[in-house]
């Protein structure tokens, strides 16, 4: 058990490839963890100056008092905390009165996010504070899951790949777990323990693929923030007429594999048609289940981008607004492409890949 006070902080994450597809149990995706964090400073216990949580302060009272209601609303730091100290209780741990203080650099100064996965930050951040707490000894799969186990009782379709870019750090290949048969802890009547367990885990795997040494990675803002479970729900629940594996998913598979291979080779030629494959198959995606992906921003970002020589580039993530990705060779300088984006109101953000996973700060 660590002593108060400590801090953890836990990277946000974008995707480059397998996004909308990843949902699926058991389909790819790479993403990368960026160098910007939700952080938890976790000190004694004090009365709670308010009744709920608050985006700064989720207080030990606030978590008592929800684990006697058993209710998280669509709180994901609280369904990190009941998820956690239900573990606790399994273990025979008495309980330490802590409050958790959040601060995050994953939004704009004007509180809008960025897209980097600030719901899976926070989620991540909060189970390693309770792993620091308690001296749980957890490893990075098992925090990885215990995030998915508290992420679904508030968005069933998360697939969990901004956890595993969180936990991991770096560059990461994903694939999700079964969410639709894992049984559920908080709205169910399953221990913690046993749900870490079972065949819905068998599709799941999160691990580090090699760091490309020459690939820059560029990020634009479009300033418009993506409604992320609304649109993921529409693309899967809208068929279309598409014929989801063959157009899409298995498409998507074998893209994100063969880029996997070219990014360890850094074989520039076969990265940018891997990214511009994936650009393809979400457009066809988007226009058969009329889900708005790319907006004109979007696409006036991944264009500009592209007029230069030695540049790919696509929407990250979810789309609808947020944040487009570049892929460049180091030839480019960025300083031209972000003075183009600036030219059409594209925020460029100013991130790198880190390498640091969620952990202790000190």
């Amino acid at each position: 058990m660590r002593p108060l006070p400590f801090r953890v902080a836990a990277p946000g994450k974008l995707y480059v490839a397998g996004e909308y597809a990843v949902v699926t149990a058991g389909q790819p995706a790479i993403l990368i963890a960026v160098d910007r964090y939700v952080s938890i400073t976790v000190t004694p216990a004090e009365p709670a100056a308010t009744d709920a949580p608050t985006a700064q302060l989720l207080a030990h009272d606030h978590g008592v008092a929800a684990a006697k209601r058993r209710s998280l609303g669509s709180d994901y730091a609280l369904a990190a905390w009941l998820v956690m100290d239900t573990l606790r209780q399994e273990r025979g741990i008495q309980r330490i009165a802590a409050d958790l203080h959040f601060s995050s650099t994953l939004r704009s100064d004007t509180g809008e996010k960025y897209g980097l996965g600030s719901s899976g930050a926070v989620t991540m951040a909060v189970v390693t504070a309770f792993n620091e707490l308690y001296g749980l000894g957890l490893s990075v799969v098992e925090k990885i899951k215990l995030g998915i186990l508290a992420s679904i009782e508030i968005s069933p379709k998360s697939s969990g790949g901004d956890l595993a870019a969180g936990a991991l750090g770096g560059w990461v290949y994903y694939q999700a777990p079964d969410r639709d048969s894992m049984p559920r802890v908080l709205s169910g009547h399953t221990a913690v323990a046993d749900a870490m367990t079972g065949p819905a885990w068998l599709p799941m795997r999160a691990r580090r693929i090699p760091t490309p040494t020459d690939i820059q990675v560029l990020i634009g803002w479009t300033g418009s923030p993506a409604e992320t479970d609304q649109l993921v729900s529409q693309a899967t629940s809208n068929g279309g007429g598409l014929n989801w594996d063959d157009a899409f998913l298995r498409p998507s598979a074998a893209n994100v594999n063969s880029l996997i291979l070219a990014l360890a080779d850094e074989k520039f030629p076969l990265i940018h048609a891997g990214i511009r494959t994936a650009r393809a198959l979400l457009t066809r995606m988007a226009e058969h289940t009329a889900t708005l992906i790319e907006t004109p921003q979007l696409t006036t970002l991944i264009e500009s981008a592209e007029l230069f020589e030695g540049v790919s580039a696509k929407t990250s993530g979810a789309g609808g607004g947020d944040c487009g990705i570049v892929l460049a060779e180091p030839t480019v300088d960025p300083a031209t492409i972000y003075t183009t984006w600036q030219q059409h109101g594209i925020q460029p953000l100013h991130l790198n890949v880190t390498q640091l996973g969620v952990g202790l700060k000190e």
